[in-house]
């Protein structure tokens, strides 16, 4: 396979996998949102921050660097595998222990074995987390893709069957569990067939890595510090159950982002790497990787910003609507946001993962002081911030990062954002109006009215002016 033939094959599994792991996490949600409480979901927002972070130690930036390095030996595999063991077991006991400190900090004593049986997954992990990068770097995302999807959906049963059983926030935690187990133990007995790793530990040969995979490890916990500020402050602030409203509305707008850029960022950083040293392939690569990016995007969060009272109240029921206008603001904010997304697989692929841990450790140093503010309006102040915030950041991010690692000019830059942004919004236009203005009963049928007249227009503009997007999808399509 050529290596476009093989980006394709890349997308169509990855965007399989995405839908249906996107599609089974929001049927668990919308389900669970039935049995358990706004506090059971801060609860467990706190704990997926503490869990998250602490797995970015367990990496330490491994998984890049093996995907960087085209000529990685079976020393270094073997050596780095054993590392990752060790960091997995270190962390289960850092994160146990410390359960009762953070408990401290939020005065939520229910918080602590809630850590600790999660903290299991730093064990579990460790063990299929190579096999997994392995199977990223050779393209065979039809493989991930079949792991990523049975472990979802055997999770997704564990959860509803014990939120149906009154387990309450154990429904999450029991489920996470399970997803964890079933992955890594199919990709480490995948794995095995083609990879045993030797009994050694040679630092010298992994030294060059380790120093790759630091300053990743760096940018990517400031980055997830700086993504998870408002459910760290939202939780000490204002309290577990606005923490539950706005984990809602959050986990709802971010389906779009957790569908969509995985299929990017995924195919994209291997296909980037093997061309990191052809600056004018690197760079058209990711101008279209924006134009795509974008073009899919913008239109899905401007119909979720339209739709969100149906949306939050047919999802997840009424005595959650004081999540609409949360979600309406965050639909705006997440929509902005994923222009940045495919700059991480830039700077990878030039191997400037320093460009971002000094890119985040900025933002460190202000996004905490913009959420505090914002929480003196309460939930909408956070996510109104956060809006503000992010859309400022769009032309720093374009002249300290993007025009650095691929030469990209304002205007090209820009033009890649501008044109996708500006169809969106005009073909959303007469159907907001329809919606809106016309007296029309059924709420379901102004909706379903506004999306298909949203989309037949967005279609039209599409392939009049954004040709090069409309041509990429016929031809996948005939393929």
């Amino acid at each position: 396979m050529s290596l476009k033939q093989k980006a394709l094959n890349g997308v169509k599994w990855t965007s399989f996998s995405s839908i249906s792991i996107a599609i089974l996490q929001l049927a668990q949600v919308s389900i669970l949102a039935r049995y358990l409480a706004p506090s059971d979901f801060g609860l467990m927002a706190i704990v997926t921050v503490v869990i998250g972070f602490s797995a970015l130690f367990m990496d330490m930036g491994i998984s890049s660097a093996i995907i960087h390095k085209q000529d990685i030996s079976h020393k270094q595999l073997s050596s780095l595998y054993w590392l990752n063991i060790f960091a997995g077991t270190v962390l289960f006991f850092i994160v146990y222990f410390s359960a009762s400190m953070i408990s401290q900090y939020y005065n939520e004593i229910q918080i602590i074995p809630l850590i600790q049986l999660l903290a299991l997954t730093f064990f579990i992990s460790a063990i299929g987390n190579q096999y997994r990068i392995l199977n990223q770097k050779k393209l065979l995302f039809n493989r991930l893709a079949k792991v990523e999807i049975i472990a979802a959906l055997i999770s997704f049963v564990v959860a509803v069957l014990c939120a149906i059983n009154d387990y309450g926030v154990y429904s999450l935690v029991y489920a996470t569990l399970v997803n964890v187990s079933i992955s890594n133990l199919i990709f480490m007995l995948q794995g095995l067939r083609e990879h045993k790793p030797s009994l050694i530990y040679k630092h010298s040969e992994i030294k060059s890595l380790i120093s790759f995979g630091l300053f990743q490890m760096g940018e990517r916990s400031i980055n997830y510090f700086n993504s998870q500020f408002d459910v760290i402050l939202i939780g000490k602030l204002l309290g577990t159950e606005a923490l539950g409203i706005y984990s809602i509305a959050k986990t709802l707008v971010m389906k779009p982002a957790e569908i969509i850029n995985p299929i990017i960022t995924k195919v994209t950083f291997p296909i980037m790497s093997t061309v990191q040293n052809d600056t004018k392939q690197l760079k058209n690569i990711y101008l279209k990787t924006i134009n795509y990016l974008c073009s899919v995007n913008f239109p899905i969060y401007i119909a979720m910003a339209i739709l969100a009272e149906p949306l939050v109240i047919v999802l997840f029921g009424d005595k959650w609507s004081e999540a609409i206008l949360i979600m309406q603001i965050l639909s705006f904010y997440f929509m902005f946001r994923s222009i940045g997304n495919p700059v991480g697989s830039l700077q990878l692929a030039k191997g400037r993962a320093d460009l971002g841990f000094y890119w985040n450790l900025g933002l460190f140093s202000f996004i905490p002081l913009v959420i505090y503010l914002g929480s003196f309006y309460g939930l909408v102040g956070v996510a109104t911030s956060l809006l503000s915030l992010q859309v400022f950041l769009n032309f720093p991010n374009w002249y300290f990062m993007v025009k650095p690692l691929c030469g990209a000019g304002f205007k090209e830059y820009f033009n890649e954002i501008i044109t996708p942004l500006s169809i969106a919004i005009l073909a959303s236009i007469p159907g907001f109006l329809v919606y809106y203005f016309v007296l029309i009963e059924s709420v379901y049928i102004s909706s379903m009215f506004f999306l298909f007249l949203a989309l037949a227009i967005y279609l039209y503009l599409t392939s009049k002016l954004n040709k090069s997007l409309w041509f990429m999808v016929l031809s996948t399509l005939k393929r």
